[in-house]
């Protein structure tokens, strides 16, 4: 595989990146800069300079004379990042009632059609995307910048988070355009305090979950 060498460390950081959302590369592996380097026909700086991009999104984390290593995302990160997407999506999705146009609404059913076709096909990665994309989109329509920025940043760990439920809780995954579309339904309905409680009960309702996984 020959990469354009103008933004290399980016390429290598949306490869690896790939590889750790299709699961290619398993949560607590190792990471072999050279294997990954001689794979990509490239040198080993580029890879270390990605490597440090995807730390810094939580998704690689290196351990000093043991080596780099693929995340492990925890119960408390599943806790952090689900009750923070709560709390912003909550709040985003009231902002945006005023500003969700039907065509808006449209994209967002189409993303179900998307998300229901990636399910057919066990396509673990695009679920991800279009659970992302879904709920960008929402967020995006708040036209709070600030809010949309930090959701935004937390796109790569709540796509790894996906990957964690598929693995631990396969049946949610399966369930997963149906909850979507709750969340479609109350949009629709402009009620504030539905919106807020529904989109605060599609996160709590991972959580508890993960929970009873970890508990078993």
């Amino acid at each position: 595989m020959i990469l354009d060498h103008r933004t290399l460390s980016d390429d290598v950081a949306k490869i690896i990146r790939k590889m750790i959302l299709n699961g290619e590369l398993n949560a607590g592996e190792r990471i072999n800069q050279a294997r990954l380097a001689e794979k990509l026909q490239i040198s080993r700086g580029p890879v270390r300079e990605a490597l440090k991009l995807l730390q810094n999104e939580g998704l690689i984390k290196h351990e000093t004379n043991k080596g780099t290593f693929v995340a492990t995302l925890s119960q408390q990160d599943a806790f952090e990042i689900y009750t923070l997407r709560a709390l912003l999506e909550g709040e985003a999705a009231q902002l945006a009632i005023e500003h969700l146009t039907e065509k808006d609404l449209k994209k967002l059913e189409r993303l179900l059609e998307k998300f229901h076709q990636a399910m057919v096909e066990q396509d673990l990665e695009k679920q991800a995307q279009c659970d992302i994309l879904f709920h960008g989109t929402i967020v995006s329509a708040s036209k709070h910048n600030r809010l949309i920025s930090i959701h935004k940043h937390m796109d790569t760990q709540v796509g790894a988070m996906f990957l964690t439920i598929a693995n631990q809780v396969p049946l949610r995954v399966e369930q997963v355009v149906y909850n979507h579309q709750v969340l479609l339904d109350a949009l629709r309905t402009k009620d504030c305090q539905k919106i807020q409680k529904t989109f605060s009960d599609h996160y709590t309702a991972a959580l508890k979950d993960l929970a009873k996984v970890a508990q078993s």
